[in-house]
């Protein structure tokens, strides 16, 4: 699928590269990530948009402003089940070659309850579009704060994966993970965290503990640099192949398509809360003709 994300990252590129400025969510990271997604799973591509805004809104249950968000998350819900449960009555009916179908079928021989299927679709959907589109954001941000790194990424394409890596290490959209105690700990320092207690651990800064990352500085040659952004053991991310791909092409075709690119103001972000990134992140650079590659 990698050349078809190259040939989708410059499509989107070419909707805006002459006119010298983009809002990088709406007009890059949100429509790359959900279509990417809509192929991997078998929704019809041309659907996207609709999708995304079930799945953003489904995002705002990781915020910090549940209670008044509620309603909007119910509907997303609702939305999205309803449109999951649509799709899988199509492939029970005229099965293909996607994701869908093959769960569909594993559904048929017992494999997955009906629940299982629908729980599982919503969250592949949820997952696989918020949390890419707020990391290209972020990775943006980042790269464009240390601008040799962002010329370099545009000189050397193969640095893609390690820019990913690299990236989700300093600054990642999964900040942190919430945990239910299952017995009493004593954390030392008489801190004792008693059993049923919630527990936010920031993953945030495994990329940045000394002990673990004695030079923090940020370098896009660095080989495997260690990160918690997509999770451990039983709860590792396993969209995360993709997700790496994705972005590993789409952030060296902005570097080359958009060399000199800066903010445009501050933009608008999510607070910081277990999964954030950019509502809105307009940037600038130099017009360049469509088709230039």
């Amino acid at each position: 699928m990698v050349p078809g994300f190259t040939e989708l990252a410059h499509e989107l590129v070419d909707g805006f590269g002459e006119r010298g400025s983009v809002e990088l969510i709406g007009e890059f990271a949100e429509p790359y990530a959900s279509r990417v997604l809509c192929r991997l799973i078998g929704l019809p591509e041309d659907e996207w948009a609709q999708v995304a805004r079930w799945a953003d809104d489904l995002g705002k249950s990781f915020g910090v402003r549940v209670r008044e968000d509620l309603p909007r998350i119910e509907r997303a819900l609702e939305g999205l089940y309803g449109y999951c449960d649509a799709v899988v009555r199509d492939r029970a009916a005229a099965p293909r070659d996607d994701l869908v179908s093959d769960l569909v079928r594993a559904q048929q021989e017992g494999r997955l309850s009906a629940e299982e299927l629908s729980v599982a679709l919503v969250f592949l959907v949820f997952a696989g579009m918020e949390t890419t589109r707020n990391q290209l954001g972020l990775a943006v941000q980042t790269l464009l704060a240390h601008p040799e790194q962002w010329r370099l990424l545009a000189e050397r394409p193969e640095l893609g994966r390690n820019a990913v890596e690299e990236v989700m290490r300093v600054n990642p959209t999964v900040t942190w993970i919430t945990r239910e105690a299952l017995e009493d700990v004593d954390l030392g320092d008489g801190l004792v965290v008693r059993a049923g207690d919630i527990v936010q651990v920031l993953s945030h800064s495994a990329g940045t503990d000394p002990r673990a990352q004695p030079d923090p500085s940020f370098d896009i040659t660095v080989e495997h640099p260690m990160h918690m952004g997509f999770g451990g053991g039983v709860h590792h991310c396993l969209g995360h192949w993709v997700a790496r791909l994705d972005m590993a092409v789409a952030l060296p075709v902005l570097a080359a398509r958009m060399p000199d690119a800066r903010p445009d103001g501050p933009g608008e972000w999510l607070p910081v809360s277990g999964n954030t990134g950019a509502v809105r992140y307009p940037l600038v650079f130099t017009p360049t003709p469509a088709g230039g590659r």
